[in-house]
């Protein structure tokens, strides 16, 4: 398949993904109530974890619930040109211009932890994501070393094929708001 044919299917998938997110989903922290449980299950120490916003799946409450008895060590990114920098989490934040909330304070030179959460826009059973096209997480993910690499998506953003280029990183887990299937 063209490297055209491939980029205009992403355009076709992220489109549909897009209008459908438009009418909202109802998972409220389901996806948060399972990142917590996981991460306890996989005794994590470190966790990457983006800052949800819109209408992409919640991470509030996983973000506050690793800051409880300092346990684990919580890093978040933040936009720097084209790639992603990690700070560590605090509540002092600032509005990107792309609408994301982003933390202040320095960037620390993340290598290594043993969950990463990332975004995107769907996903499939073999753990390739669809984020929004501007490739950040996929330069992220080919920076830092991540023992489990976990993808959030609405249940119906699970779907039969994600179409893929080289580049694309892949995932070992996707959290839907009802489960987390493992790859």
């Amino acid at each position: 398949m063209s490297a055209d044919a491939v980029t205009q299917m992403k355009r076709e998938l992220r489109k549909r993904v897009l209008d459908t997110r438009e009418h909202g989903h109802d998972c409220g922290h389901a996806h948060s109530q399972l990142l917590i449980d996981y991460a306890w299950e996989e005794r994590v120490r470190t966790v990457a974890c983006y800052i949800s916003f819109g209408d992409e799946p919640s991470t509030n409450v996983f973000l506050k619930h690793c800051q409880l008895g300092d346990r684990v060590e919580l890093f978040v990114p933040r936009v720097n040109g084209d790639v992603l920098e990690w700070v560590a989490f605090n509540e002092d934040q600032a509005r990107h211009p792309l609408g994301m909330n982003e933390p202040l304070g320095d960037a620390v030179a993340l290598t290594e932890v043993d969950l990463m959460v990332v975004p995107a826009l769907a996903a499939d059973r073999t753990g390739h994501r669809l984020g929004r096209g501007r490739g950040f997480y996929d330069r992220a993910l080919a920076k830092v070393s991540a023992k489990k690499v976990v993808v959030l998506v609405h249940d119906d953003e699970l779907v039969d094929s994600v179409p893929t280029e080289a580049h694309d990183a892949s995932v070992q887990a996707i959290c839907t708001c009802s489960a987390i299937v493992e790859i």
